[in-house]
């Protein structure tokens, strides 16, 4: 994060060719993140969405790191702000599904620009927090995601147990807690990763406990914005009070004095292997997880299905086997094979856009088929589904309200036509479902 972008007055239909071209050949390298960092890593997640969406989305990234954005620690993973963090994330996709539902003719893009917003901070974790860094500079935690669940995020508390040893550090520590680094027998700091002390077992257990402390790095700082237990304003202090990541860039000066090579100071990208190499590795499984998220939260949030069909009909660009919107070793990947065909046929009325995506997917996003459908023509998509799921048919436009069917799958054969009525147009759906023909 943290590499600027100019801003340049050019007319619309050109502004993002220009702004993406833009940061191509003018960054700078930055201790974080960079804009180009962070635009790889989110390309490189998505190869299945369509262009101008993608691009909408990488625009929305970058943002992050403009004008007051910029030092929102929140919006990067800084400042030891988990719950603020989680808090933000789950405010933006409330309005990610918000602008699904209900686009904007004033603002189209605002969904996929926001989801941008999303990602970006998602990203910077991985990169300002001691998450991946080898212990004893980092926790060294591999192979697992800060939030793994697809709901909304949790809002974690102050010092409350993430998982097995692991403890968030934010704000100071209330007696009879205490937060500190470790030292050696001579008395030094002999670790970056802080212990958080519970001798009277008050966080989960009534057993004394020692947590190792998970934290994010300090920069930039305004008042009020800290909620890392620093005891100054740069971590060149020695003393294992002084609990701290440096961010690694200007803004954080000095050098640790510390004896520990490396105590307290935060810079993944220092050579492009190793702890940094991890840190963008899972940065991008991140990325990734937050697609299946952003799924189901359509659906959670707007229980219509119009978000999910607006999101699977218009921001999906393609689906093959090598780029899919189901990808392997997430929890939106394809699912087991199932025994009834479901057959949906759709025919779009003369009130119709000339062209409209069409697309059939499981309620759990586990499989989904995908095509487009003039007016007054009639398309067929085919999905397995077992007796008791739920199927959606959507026929979503971008920008205008489109018509949607659900299917319970049943246990017998069925055979169906319906004419909605309920969309912004009229849509013929010619359903059946033939057991075990898959």
């Amino acid at each position: 994060m943290h590499a600027s972008r100019s801003k340049t007055a050019v007319p619309v239909g050109m502004a993002l060719s220009i702004l993406i071209a833009g940061m191509l050949g003018g960054m700078r390298e930055a201790p974080a993140f960079g804009s180009g960092i962070h635009e790889r890593i989110t390309r490189n997640a998505f190869p299945f969405m369509a262009g101008n969406v993608l691009d909408t989305i990488v625009a929305g990234n970058l943002d992050e790191d403009e004008d007051a954005a910029e030092n929102l620690a929140e919006r990067h993973a800084q400042n030891c702000r988990f719950r603020d963090s989680a808090a933000y994330i789950n405010l933006r996709y409330e309005e990610v599904v918000g602008a699904l539902r209900s686009p904007s003719a004033d603002d189209p893009n605002r969904a996929a620009r926001l989801f941008g917003h999303i990602l970006h901070g998602v990203q910077d974790f991985y990169s300002h927090s001691n998450w991946i860094p080898t212990p004893p500079q980092g926790l060294g935690i591999r192979g697992r995601l800060l939030d793994s669940g697809l709901g909304l995020w949790t809002l974690p508390t102050p010092y409350s147990i993430l998982f097995d040893d692991v403890a968030y550090v934010e704000g100071d520590a209330q007696k009879p807690l205490s937060v500190r680094l470790p030292v050696d027998a001579d008395g030094k700091v002999s670790s970056a990763v802080p212990i958080v002390r519970d001798p009277r077992g008050i966080i989960s257990t009534p057993q004394p406990r020692e947590y190792r402390g998970l934290m994010t790095s300090g920069a930039p700082r305004h008042p009020g914005d800290q909620r890392c237990p620093l005891v100054a304003e740069s971590c060149n202090i020695s003393s294992a009070e002084n609990v701290c990541l440096r961010h690694g860039d200007s803004r954080s000066e000095g050098t640790s004095s510390r004896n520990f090579d490396g105590a307290g100071r935060m810079n993944l990208d220092g050579g492009g292997d190793g702890d940094w190499a991890q840190a963008r590795h899972h940065a991008k499984l991140a990325t990734r997880h937050e697609w299946c998220r952003l799924l189901h939260l359509s659906r959670d949030l707007d229980p219509s299905y119009v978000a999910s069909g607006r999101l699977l009909g218009n921001w999906v660009g393609r689906d093959s086997a090598e780029n899919t919107l189901h990808i392997a070793g997430t929890p939106c990947q394809r699912g087991a094979s199932r025994s009834h065909l479901i057959e949906i046929t759709a025919t779009p009325s003369a009130s119709a856009p000339s062209v409209v995506p069409f697309v059939l997917f499981r309620s759990d996003f586990s499989s989904s088929a995908r095509t487009s459908v003039s007016r007054e023509s009639t398309k067929t998509l085919r999905v397995c589904g077992n007796p008791g799921e739920r199927l959606v048919a959507a026929l979503v436009p971008a920008r205008t309200p489109g018509a949607i069917h659900v299917v319970q799958v049943p246990a017998t054969a069925y055979s169906r036509t319906i004419r909605d009525h309920r969309g912004g147009f009229d849509v013929t759906f010619a359903v059946r479902v033939t057991p075990n023909a898959c």
